[in-house]
């Protein structure tokens, strides 16, 4: 944990917030395996954090992985991007803008799905954008945002493909990408910005390995169906989806890996979005037979009408309501498509770039979590 008097001469400095989540973890390990000197902004407990990130980093596809002299090259700074001039003090925030910063990432996010906690999002997801941008302009930096997919909202959730460019939806299922949209246009709206959108679709574990740190998401279904499979469940389990349609998930390496090839071409992705998308996703049904396969449970597609609700069992209808109460429930009942155009023209092949999505990663990722991952 460098002071800013032993940092302010290095070159090629990456600032990433959020750089101990799922994604931001990645994109550090990543930008220290290109040779830069990242700088983190961490909120506390600034030591445990780094050791917790270089144990993590073992257990990653070894295209991520790490050596000490890498680990050199990184800096943890104490800051908080819900805070004005991130907590720090006048004299380290002037420190911090003077420091000769090529791009900032920007990977923290509040991902608490209810409107009910909207202040919460607001304040990470726009507020703390806001933040990033005085700094982005004063040291005359890059932006790179990491977004979602999803930015287009319900408006999007019926088969019209999402382009990558910017949206004004009218209606969202969710805090996380209302918020997201608005800081989305909060950045193309500044001024002597220079900026970099990319929105991954969902992501799940290591192609390689199944490493995750990610609780939510599909994560919520494994532990939910793990528990019915111990308890030797045998009555049907209803799910909600629509037959047919694409489940947009990506592994996080390949997803990562795609936005750091991207972020190298600086020349050709000023102002611009990339979906990070697969361009042969899975459809939901293969994606439920698959859980319906490793958990051993009746798992069925319940209609939508009225009469197939009302001859559900009391506890059937339990479980069902429990499942849709889920983060991810909405995006098994919509049909997004995402077109990446921008990604593979940049990358000269589509994202996808045969990670196989099959069961065979599925298992992998699922065993991972449920023998490593205390819940």
């Amino acid at each position: 944990m460098k002071k800013f008097s032993k940092i302010k001469e290095l070159k090629r400095i990456q600032l990433i917030v959020g750089g101990f989540g799922f994604i931001g973890q990645y994109l550090t390990w990543g930008l220290l395996r290109k040779g830069f000197n990242v700088v983190l902004i961490a909120r506390s407990n600034i030591h445990n954090r780094l050791e917790q990130l270089k144990q993590k980093n073992s257990a990653v596809n070894p295209i991520y992985k790490l050596t000490e002299n890498d680990f050199n090259r990184l800096t943890i700074i104490s800051g908080d991007l819900n805070k004005p001039s991130l907590g720090l003090s006048s004299t380290s925030y002037s420190q911090l803008c003077s420091l000769h910063i090529d791009s900032i990432w920007n990977c923290a996010a509040d991902m608490r799905y209810s409107f009910s906690n909207l202040q919460q999002s607001m304040n990470t997801n726009v507020n703390g954008v806001k933040r990033l941008i005085d700094i982005a302009v004063t040291t005359r930096c890059r932006l790179n945002q990491i977004s979602t997919s999803f930015i287009g909202g319900k408006d999007y959730a019926n088969g019209e493909r999402i382009e990558e460019t910017l949206y004004q939806p009218k209606e969202f299922f969710n805090a996380y990408d209302y918020t997201k949209n608005m800081a989305e246009n909060l950045i193309a709206a500044s001024k002597n910005l220079q900026y970099t959108i990319y929105r991954p679709t969902i992501v799940l574990g290591d192609s390689v390995t199944g490493y995750t740190n990610s609780q939510s998401g599909y994560y919520e279904y494994v532990k939910l169906l793990n528990r019915l499979k111990e308890k030797n469940v045998k009555l049907p389990i209803h799910l909600k989806y629509l037959s047919g349609r694409p489940i947009n998930i990506i592994p996080v390496d390949v997803c990562c890996d795609a936005i750091l090839n991207i972020s190298d071409n600086h020349e050709t992705t000023a102002s611009q979005y990339f979906n990070i998308a697969d361009s042969k996703p899975m459809t939901i049904d293969d994606f439920v037979q698959f859980n319906r396969i490793y958990f051993n449970l009746d798992l069925r597609q319940l209609q939508d009408d009225h009469t197939a609700l009302n001859n559900l069992s009391e506890l059937e209808k339990r479980l069902l309501k429990i499942i849709n109460r889920m983060q991810n429930g909405p995006f098994l009942n919509s049909d997004f498509r995402f077109c990446s155009k921008n990604s593979q023209r940049v990358l000269g092949h589509p994202v996808q770039n045969q990670w196989c999505n099959s069961n065979s990663y599925l298992t992998k990722i699922v065993d991972y979590f449920l023998n490593q991952t205390s819940y």
